[in-house]
């Protein structure tokens, strides 16, 4: 009987020490120090967009305004044309849409606190799109502002099923992540897509928290 005893009191130590360290481990993942390095999931909030007019080229323009607030650190405003198609995704941070003869999207894009972002456009992603975009040719690089942020923007012209696209795609300095806005149409669209494409970059902005 004492045997018995014994044997279940250990089974109530031990039980109680894995329930305290199941503890300390939720706390640590919740307010301590591996906070955020859990999963993170999209907040339902970045998908419930407001809506503003604005006029482009004298034409007056629904666009849905996206505040996402899926990474602590890099809360952003963006806004694209309520009738862009918005693409599913289980990516957070990123929207992707597309349109008539072309695409547009947001991302947050994280950069290795041993390079600059800079460097990164030149370094890392140009070579990957020379191998992976058909038809790749660089048409423009220039460091830019948008909303007072530094940032880079790529303009290059690619093809697909024959068709010849034209891409302008924006690297923002942000708190952690860059943000990086994409659009691309058909060239023999792009220049008149560029107003739409200047208010839709232009509108972007971090946000606190």
């Amino acid at each position: 009987m004492i045997c018995i005893d014994e044997d279940m009191n250990k089974k109530v130590i031990a039980i109680f020490v894995i329930a305290i360290i199941a503890l300390v481990m939720l706390w640590a993942y919740a307010f301590g120090p591996l906070a955020g390095t859990g999963v993170i999931r999209i907040n339902p909030s970045s998908l419930k967009p407001t809506v503003t007019q604005t006029t482009v080229s004298n034409q007056n323009i629904t666009f849905n305004v996206y505040h996402n607030k899926d990474l602590i650190e890099n809360f952003y405003t963006i806004k694209f044309p309520q009738t862009w198609q918005l693409q599913s995704n289980n990516e957070v941070g990123c929207y992707h849409f597309v349109f008539d003869n072309g695409s547009g999207s947001a991302e947050l894009q994280d950069v290795a606190d041993n390079t600059t972002l800079e460097l990164f456009v030149l370094s890392q992603e140009e070579p990957i799109f020379k191998k992976t975009i058909a038809g790749y040719n660089r048409l423009d690089y220039k460091k830019t502002s948008v909303n007072g942020n530094d940032a880079y923007q790529l303009t290059y012209h690619s093809t697909a099923s024959g068709t010849d696209y034209e891409t302008v795609r924006t690297y923002i300095t942000g708190p952690d992540h860059a943000a990086v806005v994409t659009l691309t149409a058909k060239q023999s669209d792009f220049a008149n897509m560029q107003p739409l494409f200047a208010s839709i970059l232009n509108n972007f902005q971090w946000e606190n928290r």
